[in-house]
């Protein structure tokens, strides 16, 4: 299962670092050429749009040309039928009408007013209109204000409801205004300036299907440094899994080194320990073998027997569970997330393993906590790892009688747990606090530490999903402070209403045993 879980976290964590190095390898090699690109997209449009523009100014310029050029061809035409004035009868005005429609299509009617806008004569398809007054028409104003004798007007609709051009010749023949005029259609206009040499609509030679020409040159550049890129990174990603799988082999041996070195500073109690119960093994056998020995005259009853053996099995035991329990300790092994009780884990270790050490230094340990009001998905190994550490370093900086004061209680974030371990000793300089988490960093005389417990502390608590940090004043002793999260999705658990957390003093006072 543990195999399991750690070839699902090292999936996770390639795919982790393979987004990552997609992320930075897209955003250093493309980023720079899209915002280039795009930059020589807008620029190039803006230049294709500034080329048609002008294309379409130098061809509207060509073509008001051309249409003045016709207009004033037409005018001239008109001018030729000025005798019409003199006689506009309908046939006259019909004839000539006939006559200008042979030298362009564009010419519509024709008819002759008087200075009032009266119509005199009129020749065309709209007879109707011989019955209007044109004295406020405005090129007739015009006409009749200005000093030019003709006008050409805009495309309007007048009194017929249809876009036209107007052109009008005035002449003053015996003192009475007469004005001739023309009305031409637009179409026909158009129709034949289009026949004319030198008439052009074509658009520019820059055309917009090259914008598409470059996108797609860039869409097959970016598939193609896509693809380098995704082999980019695979072997990126997978350099720096390879380089974190050393560092936390790496991490791991500094680890064990640690917890060996801690285990050398534990021999003399260890020994001390085991001691006892060889102690009364060799008492038990030398006391069997006495009384078993007939020349002593003694005499050993099958009960004696037993009760002796029974002593002596006690003794072996007793041996066989700290042996055990310190090889469980050194042993390297996997991580293993279960759940845990540190206030158990912190009673095995004040209780059994630190015991006789500190009844040797004569230390009182004051446990603020309470049994099962905890529960911890940690690695209890580790965990007791860091607590070991954390006690080995108060227990060494206390010269005689002291005291440690461990607490357990809920963290001011939700869904962790505080735990705080405070001594009376000599306590850190601001200096030394800084450091005090540095591998090798320590404050002991040489050969009594290898400043490596705390460091490899730091790193457990880290990987544990916890925070580990220190208070201290020179003369007032330091705190060391872990909050470390509970189980998955839970909050930690108070004690029950009614049962205050313990407040347990053990006094291991100095003695030989």
């Amino acid at each position: 299962m543990n195999r399991a879980a750690s070839s699902a976290w090292d999936d996770h964590l390639y795919r982790k670092l393979l987004r990552q190095a997609l992320l930075r390898l897209f955003f250093l090699y493309f980023t720079p050429l899209l915002l280039l690109a795009l930059f020589f997209h807008v620029q190039y449009r803006v230049f294709l749009d500034d080329v048609e523009e002008r294309h379409r100014q130098s061809l509207a310029e060509h073509q008001a040309g051309m249409l003045d050029a016709f207009l004033g061809d037409r005018l001239l035409n008109l001018t030729g039928q000025a005798s019409l004035l003199l006689d506009p009868v309908p046939t006259r005005l019909q004839a000539g009408l006939d006559e200008l429609r042979r030298t362009s299509e564009a010419f519509v009617d024709l008819a002759v007013f008087n200075g009032e806008g009266r119509m005199l004569g009129y020749a065309g398809p709209l007879p109707e209109l011989s019955r209007r007054n044109y004295r406020q028409e405005k090129w007739f104003s015009r006409l009749l204000a200005g000093e030019s004798s003709h006008v050409i007007t805009d495309v309007y609709e007048g009194f017929r409801a249809s876009p036209h051009f107007t052109m009008a010749v005035k002449m003053v023949p015996d003192g009475e205004v007469r004005i001739l005029r023309a009305v031409l259609s637009p179409e026909a206009a158009l129709a034949q300036l289009e026949e004319w040499p030198g008439h052009s609509t074509r658009e520019p030679g820059l055309s917009r299907w090259m914008v598409g020409s470059i996108w797609l040159v860039a869409g097959g550049f970016f598939l193609v440094g896509s693809l380098l890129i995704w082999g980019q990174a695979r072997w990126v990603a997978r350099n720096q899994f390879q380089a974190l799988q050393t560092e936390l082999e790496l991490s791991r041996q500094l680890a064990q080194a640690a917890k060996l070195a801690t285990v050398g500073e534990l021999a003399s109690g260890i020994a001390h320990e085991i001691n006892n119960p060889l102690a009364v093994i060799a008492e038990k056998a030398g006391l069997v073998r006495d009384k078993l020995d007939p020349e002593l005259g003694g005499c050993l009853t099958p009960e004696e027997l037993n009760e002796e053996l029974g002593a002596i099995e006690a003794a072996v035991f007793r041996c066989t569970h700290i042996t055990r329990q310190l090889l469980g300790f050194v042993r390297q092994a996997e991580v293993q997330w279960l759940p845990c009780d540190p206030a158990r884990l912190m009673d095995g270790l004040v209780d059994r393993l630190l015991g006789p050490e500190l009844a040797v230094a004569d230390i009182t340990v004051q446990r603020r906590y309470s049994v099962g009001a905890w529960e911890l998905l940690t690695d209890p190994g580790q965990l007791e790892q860091v607590f070991l550490n954390i006690l080995k370093n108060a227990m060494d900086a206390m010269e005689g009688p002291g005291t440690i004061t461990i607490t357990m209680a809920a963290a001011e974030v939700a869904g962790r747990v505080r735990l705080e371990i405070a001594d009376t000793g000599c306590g850190m300089t601001p200096q030394q606090l800084e450091q005090v988490f540095m591998p090798f960093f320590t404050s002991k005389e040489p050969g009594k530490g290898t400043g490596l417990g705390l460091s490899v502390s730091y790193g457990i608590v880290a990987g544990l999903g916890g925070t580990l940090s220190a208070r201290s004043e020179p003369g007032r002793g330091s705190t060391f402070i872990i909050e470390l999260p509970v189980g998955q999705g839970g909050s930690p658990t108070p004690p029950k209403a009614g049962t205050p957390p313990r407040t347990q003093e053990v006094d291991h006072e100095r003695s030989g045993a």
